[in-house]
């Protein structure tokens, strides 16, 4: 499954959200999301942005993601977790700096 155009969280400006995007039934979602945030709190910087991480780090959230979720496998490089965490990075990040 392809990744949509634009910027995940930016519906508005020719973006998505990943919610919408991803059409999962609203439970498995939540799921996804809670597990998610948790392997990024667990493994990677939340003072950083995504692209500050450590490339091996991000792999392994993303492995651990799969190994939970292994219907992440039909997505085009995992980017569902990769949305997720770059989202949840911004956010950390930018509460980080205030």
């Amino acid at each position: 499954i392809p990744k949509p155009a634009g910027e995940p969280g930016c519906p508005g400006r020719g973006g998505y959200t990943l919610r919408e995007a991803l059409d999962w039934n609203p439970k498995a979602y939540a799921k996804f999301k809670k597990y998610m945030h948790k392997l990024i709190e667990d493994h990677l910087d939340t003072t950083k942005c995504a692209s500050a991480q450590s490339a091996t780090l991000l792999e392994v959230v993303c492995s651990k993601a799969l190994d939970e979720f292994p219907d992440l496998e039909n997505y085009t490089k995992l980017w569902p977790a990769n949305d997720m965490i770059m989202t949840r990075l911004k956010y950390t990040s930018g509460r980080a700096r205030r």
